[in-house]
């Protein structure tokens, strides 16, 4: 609507949408035409408003339903695929080992110890087929015992025949020491005695005559000593007369006093003389007791020398004795052994003879020797009953399946049923998958080498009759379990990756 006010100018009405209140669901919204829009050259014309209330309203209700519709059907489809059943299976690895009952060991029959092998690790063998030379445990001991006794007896006796020369040698030469230590000693007992009767060797007639000698000085020097005593008598006389009062006026004149200052200057060297030749006297005597004492020293040493002498005979006679024992008993050892040998090698001859009937150990079964290392075995001693070698058939085979703890649930579910398949992938390029089914599954888990797993053991049975796999060999194992839900799938897989159940 539009109105004119009184200058005759067109005022333009300012309009407002008002929703409708109260409007049943089911009433119909009427259906307008469009018009044109209006504009200030149309005063008169007048929106429907009508127009303006509905229109809004229906776009928006259409679009919100068809996005319904939309996610619901994704919803609905995303629901039925993660309820679809998907083919699962269980995948790690195998390894190839002989059937516990398709192998058998070969025993030692007695003690003894393994000479040879006839066979090698891998070799096949038939029934019968001798694999190992034995000889007995007791007989090797008791050769060992001979011929070490033999050795023993042997190595005396040529001890013994070395010795007698060497020991007649000695012999002969003590015997010509012990000569020379006689003679040595008579000769000293005649110094001794000659000594005692007068006749003294020339180093204590040298001695004596030195000493004589010195007691000539002596005497010489002594009448010195009586001269110059009666020099310095007569001097101290002259002295005291001196001394006397009378002479006490008349000493008060140089010439007198001088005079005695000469006679006591000469009393004071003659004391001093007297003195020095008795000092000479005690020097000679001295070097005459220094030679009466080296006098004495070669007396002692004479006697010493008898002594040294003597006990050198006592000891080269024992070493004569000693000797002649020796090549007595080296002779004795000899004619002792000599019967002895003869009998320990007759004896390790006889025991050597049956050391050549070795025991011959033969295969139980025909198969393939399966036992490592055999030749550690080589000249170990074993009791009865030891086994010697392994020999395996391997027309069927156990392969060793290691099924983590994780998965553990879905191989025990099938292992009851017929479904219960494995398909083992061999390594070799050029061999070809084989399907079998689960045989046995261990009771009780076991712990990985490193012990960070704890593994199902799952056994299942390889027919190997065709030689195609060896024991201890290495396959990927597969597992075909019962079909689950694509959203246990993937439940079961998010849940091993990131461990929920450690923090959940």
């Amino acid at each position: 609507m539009s109105a004119i006010n009184s200058n005759n100018s067109p005022k333009r009405i300012q309009l407002k949408v008002v929703p409708p209140k109260d409007l049943p669901e089911t009433t119909p919204v009427p259906k307008t035409t469009p018009t044109s829009p209006v504009s200030a050259d149309t005063p008169n014309h007048q929106p429907s408003t009508a127009n303006q209330k509905t229109q809004p309203v229906k776009s928006g209700e259409s679009f919100n339903l068809g996005r319904l519709i939309l996610i619901g059907g994704l919803l609905a489809g995303g629901l039925w695929v993660s309820q679809m059943p998907i083919p699962t299976s269980v995948r790690t690895e195998a390894k190839l080992e002989p059937l516990s009952d398709s192998h058998r060991f070969v025993y030692m029959q007695v003690p003894g110890s393994i000479t040879k092998f006839w066979v090698n690790s891998g070799d096949f063998v038939n029934a019968g087929q001798r694999v190992a030379s034995v000889a007995t445990l007791d007989l090797d001991a008791e050769i060992i015992q001979k011929q070490a006794k033999l050795q023993e007896q042997e190595s005396s006796s040529s001890a013994a025949l070395a010795r007698i020369p060497v020991v007649q040698s000695k012999l002969e030469e003590t015997l010509q020491i012990e000569m020379a230590a006689r003679r040595q000693v008579e000769e000293t007992r005649q110094e001794i005695e000659g000594m005692k009767s007068g006749n003294p060797p020339p180093e204590i007639q040298k001695f004596q005559a030195e000493i004589e000698a010195l007691s000539s000085n002596i005497t010489g020097i002594e009448a010195e000593i009586v001269g110059l005593k009666e020099n310095l008598r007569g001097t101290e006389k002259l002295i005291a007369e001196y001394e006397q009062p009378k002479f006490k006026e008349l000493m008060a004149r140089i010439p007198l006093q001088e005079k005695l200052e000469q006679l006591r200057s000469q009393k004071a060297t003659l004391i001093g003389n007297i003195g020095r030749k008795e000092q000479e006297i005690l020097e000679i005597k001295h070097q005459m007791s220094a030679k009466a004492e080296e006098i004495a020293a070669v007396k002692l040493e004479r006697q010493q020398k008898l002594a040294n002498c003597q006990d050198e005979l006592a000891s080269r006679v024992a070493i004569k004795q000693t000797a002649m024992q020796e090549l007595a008993a080296a002779k004795d050892e000899v004619a002792i052994r000599t019967p002895v040998i003869q009998t320990l090698k007759k004896e390790l001859q006889k025991l050597q003879s049956e050391q050549l009937k070795n025991q011959i150990l033969e295969a139980p079964i025909s198969g393939i020797v399966v036992s490592q290392n055999l030749h550690e075995k080589v000249g170990k001693k074993m009791p009865e009953n030891q086994d010697v070698l392994e020999i395996a058939n391997l027309d069927k085979l156990v392969a060793l399946i290691e099924v983590a703890q994780t998965d553990s649930d879905l191989v025990k579910g099938i292992f009851e049923k017929p479904s219960a398949t494995v398909i083992l992938q061999p390594l070799e390029p050029g061999l070809s998958a084989i399907t079998t089914r689960i045989e046995k599954i261990e009771p009780v888990l076991q712990s990985d080498p490193s012990g960070q797993k704890q593994l199902l053991r799952v056994r299942a049975i390889v027919d190997n009759r065709q030689k195609l796999f060896q024991p201890n060999a290495k396959v990927y194992a597969q597992i075909e379990v019962e079909p689950i839900p694509l959203y246990q799938r993937v439940q079961r897989e998010l849940m091993k990756l990131l461990k929920i159940r450690k923090y959940v």
